[in-house]
């Protein structure tokens, strides 16, 4: 008896932990007992794991296993838990191999809505793989294993002075780039993980998997996911989407990504008319879909053997590293990663599609900006202007940007962490003021680009805006906020006197002349709302009108 379970049988052993089927002779029901393994047992591995009794405890959702109750046994802590009857997707990978990927997305779905429920209460993973994520009998994926997780409310280091130092927290293949770096995680580094877990599920393989732990952390740091000629455009979206390197630059929270996956669902697998909810089914030896064959032909067409993803933006100065969690079972090892000769990245299929090129070429896409900006500015107009001005900006649309934008969605089919072709946000910009009229242009510009500002600096965002919260700040970080918002072209900043500022952007090959002026005016505002008193900044060079590159000088009252 270890409290008032009866231990049937060892279900399975870890490295940090031994879980048992049990009895629960109070209330007659089968329950998972955990217990801390013998010979790990020390005040940091029972400090562990009396955490992730809290931390289960503290989340309420069917897409997370439960916690029935805890204690300790003759010193040892145990964990009775929610008996899950299944497999672990890594073992389902070992016998099986890679799962259609409209399957992978749904399963993938509903674990954005049991992290995201976890992520309301401050809970953060940080251990996101595919031993970590069950698959029940009847298609349900149940997220385990939280003996790493840390809460907001912790004291800071509390979730990792249970290590030894220089010990990393977690699985390195599944690891993100802060996590790596800086030791620290936040809910994107759990988007990173899921995204990771996609990857495998589509692929084979982990997408930074290598021979050895120095190989794979170097992998993550330097590489691009390489993908499969196979695997639908829509899916390579989701997956480039949650691996960027840079976190401010990846899908904000498991929501939005949630969002995307279900655009990606719908867009790639779902009948014309229909919606996709996590709990539809589909067969297992289903058929490609015709958006599929199309990709795939067209793709062939082109004789690239393989795709890689958007290249990555500059590595986050966000946060974590970690070492091998608590083990409820033993698994087969994974299948060995892919190694495929490196490409350009594949165009998003929010941008305009450019002209063909000759048979084996390489498409380098570039020139999009976030969709975060482009999302706020279309709400702030919808409510300023109302509907009849939104279907007057549609009449001015091209086919294209009607592509874009779709009137029957609440947020226009803008997803926030989607990118958008440069030069279709400026034609959607002038579409804006031709169906209003705008006669003071600049004075629209800047109201435009304050409603953006607004909403980014008290956003998802507004971690990376206290980044250049000074002006030294604002000359290291400008860079880094600019490749948040855009992946082209170099911002460089400079103070050169207390209430001066100046900024170039050069290299901005996809320039469009209406999405500049916004840029300049969103600049004044996202820094006044971070303290450069009575900004005021102005245009002085620009491309459009044949400088070598847009630049902006600025004058603020020093503190």
């Amino acid at each position: 008896m270890i409290g008032p379970y009866v231990v049937e049988r060892k279900l399975a052993q870890g490295g940090m932990s031994v879980l048992f089927l049990a009895h629960d002779t109070q209330l007659d029901r089968p329950v998972a007992l955990k217990m801390l393994a013998e010979e790990v047992a020390t005040n940091a591995t029972r400090t562990r794991m009396l955490r992730e009794a809290r931390t289960l405890a503290a989340v309420d959702h069917e897409g997370i296993v439960r916690i029935y109750g805890a204690g300790e046994h003759e010193g040892k802590p145990w964990i009775a838990m929610e008996l899950v009857r299944g497999t672990d997707l890594k073992r389902l990978l070992a016998e099986r191999g890679p799962v259609p990927a409209s399957r992978a997305l749904r399963w993938m779905l509903q674990a954005t809505e049991a992290l995201a429920a976890a992520h309301d209460v401050g809970v953060v993973h940080r251990d996101l793989k595919p031993s970590n994520l069950l698959l029940t009998h009847d298609d349900r994926i149940k997220v385990v294993d939280f003996g790493v997780a840390k809460r907001r409310m912790d004291a800071p280091g509390s979730g990792d002075v249970l290590t030894t130092q220089g010990e990393i927290l977690g699985t390195p293949a599944y690891l993100s780039p802060e996590q790596l770096e800086h030791g620290l995680a936040d809910e994107r580094s759990d988007v990173w993980g899921l995204g990771c877990v996609l990857f495998e599920l589509c692929m084979g393989a982990p997408p930074f998997g290598r021979a050895s732990s120095a190989a794979t952390t170097a992998s993550i740091l330097r590489d691009d996911p390489v993908f499969s000629n196979t695997l639908a455009a829509p899916v390579v979206d989701v997956i480039t989407a949650c691996l960027r390197k840079n976190s401010f630059a990846r899908v904000a929270s498991m929501r939005e990504l949630g969002a995307l996956i279900r655009d990606a669902l719908e867009q790639a697998y779902a009948p014309q008319g229909t919606s996709v909810r996590p709990s539809d089914k589909i067969p297992t030896h289903e058929r490609v879909s015709t958006h599929e064959r199309a990709s795939t032909h067209e793709r062939s067409s082109r004789a690239a053997p393989v795709r890689k993803s958007v290249p990555p933006l500059a590595p986050s100065s966000a946060p974590f590293p970690s070492a091998p969690p608590p083990r409820a079972s033993e698994m087969p090892p994974a299948q060995a990663p892919l190694h495929r000769p490196s490409v350009g990245p594949r165009a998003s299929r929010t941008s305009v599609p450019p002209p063909a090129q000759a048979s084996g070429s390489v498409r380098v896409v570039r020139g999009r900006m976030k969709g975060t900006a482009v999302r706020s500015g279309l709400l702030w107009f919808a409510t300023r202007y109302g509907t009849e001005a939104v279907t007057r900006m549609w009449d001015h649309a091209s086919t294209e940007l009607r592509a874009m934008v779709r009137l029957d969605d609440p947020s226009f089919g803008i997803v926030a962490s989607g990118w958008y072709d440069t030069r279709l946000v400026g034609e959607l910009l002038k579409a804006l003021e031709e169906s209003i009229g705008v006669e003071d242009r600049d004075a629209w510009a800047s109201a435009l680009a304050e409603a953006i500002a607004k909403d980014n600096v008290n956003g998802v965002y507004r971690s990376l805006f206290r980044l250049i919260t000074t002006p030294a700040m604002l000359e290291a970080n400008a860079q880094r906020v600019w490749s948040t918002y855009c992946d082209e072209g170099n911002l460089i900043a400079h103070a050169p006197r207390a209430g001066e500022l100046q900024m170039e952007i050069r290299h901005w090959t996809h320039h469009h002349e209406q999405t500049c002026r916004i840029v300049g005016f969103a600049a004044q505002h996202i820094l006044r709302a971070i303290g450069y008193e009575a900004l005021v900044v102005e245009r002085t060079q620009c491309v459009s009108d044949g400088d070598p590159v847009c630049a902006f000088e600025g004058m603020y009252l020093p503190k």
